[in-house]
């Protein structure tokens, strides 16, 4: 016997995307890189590097003076 409160519908049901207007289009943002705290495998210096991390921790990336000397 089926429900009287759910009654099956055969209309589409598709989405128009909305458009998104830029004002600016010269200015792009990278959703996906941040500003990280890391940390240098080297010298032990705390230095900020902008790019993704999702991982635990902080991060040990070569600071740029340390870089520079390899």
């Amino acid at each position: 016997m089926p429900s009287l409160k759910r009654k099956p519908t055969m209309k589409s049901t598709k989405k128009t995307p909305k458009e998104i207007t830029n004002d600016d289009p010269e200015v792009v943002i990278d959703h996906d890189k941040s500003k990280v705290e890391c940390l240098c495998p080297k010298c032990g210096k705390k230095h900020i590097m902008n790019f993704h991390w999702i991982g635990r921790g902080t991060p040990r990336k070569y600071c740029q003076s340390c870089r520079d000397s390899i």
